[in-house]
């Protein structure tokens, strides 16, 4: 009896079972990276979004504060007095002048090794706000943004987060790949499903159109 070279050897997977296997295994990547992942995205998110907030609504120290525009503008040394009388013991370390007529002056008010940066209308000398350098709501979403506020153990959990977006994307994109579809529509979401169909649908086609944008945002940041 004559064994054929190319006959199948028993019990050895064949190529749709290997597949399906790695399609499973891709599958069970993306769900987990996904758990880890989802938190620390929204952290990102919601920090960075507050950060942008504060920046273009006041500045990160009150730069953004705005005034009415009066015909003169006082001397910079009475706007100055009037930043360290808001600070008591303290001495004027830095002037910042109005990026705009209808801005406020900004001074850096130091008292001891303290820094204070104090907002004054320069049409009036009104004192416009007080608050510590560094210390304000946008560096406090910084720090979360960065650390966790946990120092090098924060860093490094979201340095994984980031790493394991990385996997949910190319196991995302894997796992989208049209086999027995047409390009066009794994490109465009099918609207005439229903249920966990259109929920599915949505989540690949939204997936894989914001997946270059999310790859230059982990490398970047």
């Amino acid at each position: 009896m004559t064994i054929q070279d190319d006959a199948p050897i028993a019990g050895a997977p064949d190529a749709a079972d290997a597949s399906q296997i790695f399609y499973k295994a891709a599958w069970r990547w993306h769900f987990y990276a996904g758990l880890y992942v989802l938190p620390f995205l929204a952290m990102l998110a919601i920090t960075g979004l507050i950060m942008l907030w504060v920046s273009v609504l006041s500045g990160r120290d009150g730069e953004w504060i705005e005034v009415t525009p009066q015909q003169q503008v006082l001397a910079v040394s009475t706007q100055a007095q009037a930043a360290v009388g808001a600070v008591e013991h303290g001495s004027i370390a830095q002037y910042i002048a109005p990026r705009a007529d209808n801005l406020a002056a900004i001074f850096r008010v130091n008292k001891g090794e303290e820094a204070i940066m104090v907002a004054v209308d320069p049409y009036t000398a009104q004192v416009l706000s007080v608050l510590p350098r560094r210390d304000g709501l946008y560096d406090l979403a910084n720090e979360i943004h960065g650390t966790l506020l946990l120092g090098d153990t924060g860093d490094r959990l979201i340095e994984i987060a980031a790493s394991l977006a990385m996997v949910l994307i190319a196991t995302g994109l894997y796992l989208w790949w049209p086999r027995d579809r047409s390009l066009k529509s794994a490109l465009l979401p099918d609207l005439r499903q229903r249920g966990r169909t259109l929920i599915k649908s949505l989540h690949s086609v939204v997936g894989v159109w914001i997946s270059l944008v999310l790859v230059i945002f982990l490398v970047s940041g």
